[in-house]
């Protein structure tokens, strides 16, 4: 008896870690985003904005504010958006890296759900998945974010000459040394990141996200127009992972 109440009291600890939020009256098979806060000391907020067009099935119906999400350190909130809910995922006030979700790609025998990850206004170190693991539907990886920022840019800022890396560090966007044994300290983006700033993450670093608008949109050179374009990414599942580092 003892040691099946120890194990009931911590399977009863374990499920009170996460706590669910969003529409309440969701069933099996309904979308639900789990967002998982990995830091032990940092707490994460984030603001979700509902497409306007939202049905009512879907949080955000008819313009409602969405509450924003607080993740504590250690622990996950199950985020269920209701179904045919589209919108995107960012910081408090919009910062860090944006997630768009799109989950109304129900056609009978093929639904999709659709997403992306945008470092157009910001970086964060957030990945979006699918929570199973699968890759995209084309057979691509369906990590959509970096887990380091950091040490994604670090990992070819040693293949960059010397000039282009001071040419780099005198935006503001990147902090380090130069030379074969430089290292960057902190990066950055925004709107008003110099072009060389998105060429080396879109295109050296090779970010899992776009930091550029796509060719439906003027003033960007074709071939990082052509990446972004890349960014519209799709899976077979509902159950999507939000985490946080």
């Amino acid at each position: 008896m003892h040691s099946f109440s120890f194990l009931a009291a911590a399977a009863a600890s374990i499920f009170s870690a996460v706590v669910a939020e969003g529409v309440t009256n969701y069933s099996p098979g309904d979308p639900v985003i789990h967002i998982i806060n990995t830091s032990t000391n940092k707490t994460h907020v984030y603001k979700v904005e509902a497409n306007q067009d939202n049905p009512p099935s879907a949080i955000g119906f008819g313009g409602t504010e969405v509450p924003l999400i607080t993740v504590k350190p250690g622990k996950t909130v199950d985020f269920y958006p209701g179904r045919g809910f589209v919108g995107a995922f960012s910081g408090r006030k919009g910062e860090g890296t944006r997630f768009e979700v799109n989950f109304r790609g129900d056609s009978p025998g093929d639904y999709k759900t659709w997403y992306n990850s945008d470092m157009e206004f910001g970086m964060s170190d957030t990945t979006l998945a699918p929570t199973n693991g699968a890759k995209q539907i084309n057979g691509d990886s369906a990590v959509a974010g970096e887990q380091d920022c950091l040490a994604a840019a670090n990992a070819v800022w040693g293949d960059v000459d010397t000039a282009t890396q001071q040419q780099l560090l005198d935006t503001g966007y990147l902090e380090g040394l130069t030379g074969g044994n430089g290292a960057l300290t902190a990066v950055h983006m925004d709107k008003n990141a110099d072009l060389g700033v998105v060429e080396f993450f879109q295109s050296t670093a090779h970010f899992n996200a776009y930091l550029n608008p796509g060719s439906g949109f003027g003033g960007v050179p074709s071939r990082l127009a052509a990446i972004a374009d890349t960014f519209s990414w799709s899976v077979k599942t509902k159950n999507l992972t939000i985490t946080g580092y």
